[in-house]
């Protein structure tokens, strides 16, 4: 490489240099304390009990094990894939607060009911 710089002129090189000193400092230090944490020490982003303080709009859902409300296409989408059960345990916003209930699809439609 060095061999490319000699045809230079210094102030071409003093350019290059310019470009390779200095520049932008970027801010580490969230991702450092999420790399660093202890194991079991992580916190999360957002979990369930901050969904459930805010007030939910009607027909959002919680799918099982989910942190954040979807609306009923997400829910077909997730019932219908192989992977899951045709029939799910979930949360379903009801005046405004989470209730668990079952949900499944019939005739292309979802379906929730109170256990």
């Amino acid at each position: 490489m060095k061999h490319l710089l000699n045809d230079l002129s210094e102030e071409e090189k003093n350019r290059i240099r310019e470009q390779h000193t200095g520049g932008k400092k970027l801010v580490i230090e969230n991702f450092d304390k999420l790399v660093n944490t202890k194991l079991g020490d992580a916190k999360p982003l957002l979990n369930e009990e901050d969904a459930v303080k805010k007030e939910c709009d009607p027909d959002t859902y919680m799918l099982p094990q989910g942190t954040v409300l979807v609306g009923a296409s997400k829910v077909i989408e997730y019932l219908k894939n192989p992977k899951h059960s045709s029939v799910a345990a979930m949360k379903r916003c009801v005046n405004g607060k989470l209730e668990t209930c079952g949900c499944r699809i019939t005739k292309e439609k979802l379906d929730c009911f109170k256990d």
